[in-house]
């Protein structure tokens, strides 16, 4: 297969574990990957992935090769491997619009480059790259930011990953220029490979496979990454919480009390994200059913199988002619897909796409 070029929107720890996952790949392309639910999806490796060019507004990041982007002050992941043939990959500068806004503005300084940057020059440097795939990994909150990065790719004939809870997929208008031009579309919020949501939506599909009457439920989460930093603001997190929202009543969750969402940042936990969830059921006789569960994850390494996966299915539906928003592999990979799915309906669908 030939290789699937890849523009990051946003070189962050997401970005960052994500590049790291494709290096590991590239040291033995033959070896089976943990983590990775698909060794291959339409007959693409992770092997057959390349980053090609990154996109940021830090001053600290833009300008300078990938590998010495990623060691900027907010970078919190774990370094696991060292990147290799894409490690000099260009950080370029983006317009910065919306995405400092916040709790983002005190920790990270635009670089000057930024003022000039636009969303023209940006369809311009994913063409000279040749760009097949575009992944959005911006603040939650940025919607200009995700906006104008959706519209650049469009403009550049490249496939869309939109990790953002920004409506990008579930934007019909938006959509249908994307299925004008030919252009796929995979989103929105991308759902971790076994994350909060998983295990949260997969336990309220087992209570109601088993007939018991789900009554109420929430899901807290709480890390000290930038984007739990990003999160603490409530003005920008509103997203997040309806993403979420949208992942639970998908699994099936209706006229139920239910709160999921992020709670609080905690600076020293740095990449390590932690769940409480809890779930309230009636069983026979109206007996009470209680799980409470807690999660313990390194929050970037977390996404960036599924980023893996997001990337591959987008080339695979560029090759299947498809385009618009992409539906077969989107319940498994999104939170808030234009459709969503329970999830063992959704794994099942997904592996149909990726056969």
């Amino acid at each position: 297969m030939r290789a699937i070029r890849v523009a990051l929107a946003g070189a962050g720890n997401c970005a960052w574990s994500f590049s790291q996952f494709v290096a590991q790949a590239h040291a033995a392309p033959a070896a089976p990957l943990p983590g990775l639910m698909c060794q291959t999806i339409g007959g693409y490796r992770l092997a057959d992935v390349r980053v090609a060019v990154a996109f940021d507004v830090d001053a600290d990041k833009v300008g300078r090769p990938l590998a010495t982007a990623f060691e900027a002050p907010t970078i919190s992941a774990t370094r696991f491997a060292e990147l290799d043939a894409d490690k000099d990959a260009p950080v370029l500068p983006a317009p910065v619009l919306d995405g400092l806004v916040g709790p983002m503005g005190t920790v990270v300084t635009p670089a000057e480059e930024t003022h000039d940057a636009t969303s023209d020059s940006v369809a311009k440097a994913i063409v000279e790259h040749a760009v097949d795939v575009l992944v959005i990994s911006l603040p939650t909150g940025a919607t200009q930011a995700v906006r104008m990065f959706a519209e650049a790719a469009l403009a550049a004939g490249a496939a869309v990953v939109n990790c953002t809870p920004e409506r990008v997929a579930r934007d019909e208008e938006l959509s249908a220029r994307f299925a004008d031009a030919g252009v796929p579309l995979l989103g929105d919020d991308l759902r971790s490979h076994l994350g909060a949501t998983t295990l949260h939506t997969a336990l309220i599909e087992l209570l109601l496979s088993r007939g018991l009457e789900l009554e109420s439920t929430y899901q807290l989460n709480v890390g000290g990454n930038t984007d739990f930093l990003n999160l603490a603001d409530a003005t920008r997190s509103a997203s997040k919480f309806t993403s979420k929202a949208n992942a639970l009543r998908a699994a099936g969750m209706t006229d139920v009390s239910g709160v999921a969402g992020p709670t609080g940042y905690i600076g020293h936990l740095a990449d390590t994200k932690l769940c409480f969830a809890n779930l309230r059921a009636r069983s026979v006789l109206g007996s009470e059913v209680q799980i409470d569960v807690k999660l313990t994850v390194e929050d970037s390494p977390n996404a960036a199988g599924v980023i893996a996966n997001a990337v591959r299915a987008a080339m695979t539906a560029v090759d299947r002619g498809l385009s618009g928003a992409v539906d077969g592999p989107a319940p498994m990979l999104f939170k808030s897909p234009p459709r969503g799915l329970p999830e063992s309906q959704a794994r099942s669908a997904f592996l149909d796409f990726a056969a």
